[in-house]
């Protein structure tokens, strides 16, 4: 790939970091491996993001199936607790 285009840029240490520790021989050679992987699989990963945010909304709606079934159940086990108190308290009278 011919290289035309020069270009003098100022980068946080953070992000030079990132660069610098990208596959490539030099500085220049890292900066478009790393942008190159990126944008050619920019596609895959909105797709890929897209697909996780669904099975989070599914598990998200699956726990709160099990809440409400818990819910239930508490109450429940809280409405035989006061009718075993009842029924305790008619047999020791």
């Amino acid at each position: 790939m011919a290289k035309t285009n020069q270009k003098c840029v100022r980068l946080s240490d953070k992000v030079a970091r990132y660069i610098e520790g990208y596959r490539g021989e030099n500085f220049s050679q890292k900066l478009e491996n790393y942008v190159l992987d990126t944008e050619e699989r920019r596609e895959q990963m909105v797709l890929d993001w897209e697909r996780l945010n669904a099975e989070i909304l599914d598990k998200r709606r699956e726990l709160e199936k099990i809440r409400t079934k818990v819910r239930r159940a508490g109450d429940v086990d809280l409405r035989f607790s006061q009718l075993v108190s009842s029924l305790l308290e008619l047999m020791d009278a």
